[in-house]
């Protein structure tokens, strides 16, 4: 399962902007629209919740009118999914600083860190959120459905023997997504376990034990 990565659960963000080399005196291109409704929608989802969030407010906070956010996001709630796939993609990159790289089981351990904080607030308020609004609701039983399978594909490619004695990798990927939404909860359940290493290691160890994988 070497250099394997969890996907992200929307498609591809706008591409960032390159870094300026050294010595470059131009000055640093400023955010793009889009990045500015996601970067203030995310700290506003994070601060007050989806129900409290309005998408003038976030308009207002992004420095656009509230009509003109509709040209990016036709819903609060799709707004909601770019900034949750933007979250779980930073988690993907800092599990390639494990020792192992992006294996699944360092993925599922980059949830345990302090920077995936606002994250894990997040996750909770999609599923708070989920109950309340059928759109989110929809929007997160499809997200869920692909990442199943595509977790499904990478257990079933590597093709070691698992916990699973019938061979179901379905049944697997939805034991990995349920570890992954317990991780969730450690501000409330563990927070003496946030950012400890040992812990991490822990995590991807029972994920590796799980698939049978290499540990990392």
């Amino acid at each position: 399962m070497a250099n394997r990565r969890v996907p992200a659960e929307l498609p591809n963000r706008q591409p960032r902007a390159p870094a300026l080399v050294a010595g470059d005196q131009r000055s640093a291109p400023e955010p793009s629209t889009r990045a500015r409704i996601v970067a203030s929608a995310e700290r506003l989802f994070a601060e007050q919740g989806f129900s409290d969030v309005t998408m003038p407010m976030i308009a207002r906070a992004s420095g656009i009118t509230a009509g003109a956010i509709y040209k990016h996001f036709d819903s609060k709630a799709a707004l909601f999914f770019e900034v949750i796939r933007g979250a779980v993609e930073s988690t993907v990159v800092s599990a390639d600083r494990r020792p192992g790289g992006m294996t699944l089981p360092n993925v599922v351990a980059g949830f345990t860190t302090q920077g995936r904080k606002r994250f894990r607030q997040l996750a909770i308020e999609i599923h708070s959120a989920a109950l309340k609004y059928p759109q989110v609701s929809l929007l997160l039983r499809h997200s869920v459905e692909r990442q199943i399978a595509d977790i499904s594909g990478l257990i079933a490619g590597q093709g070691a023997e698992t916990l699973d004695p019938a061979g179901r990798p379905e049944l697997l990927a939805s034991a990995v997504m349920v570890f992954i939404m317990g991780l969730m909860h450690m501000e409330t359940l563990a927070p003496q376990l946030i950012g400890s290493e040992e812990w991490a290691d822990v995590v991807a160890g029972c994920i590796a034990l799980l698939l049978r994988a290499p540990a990392p």
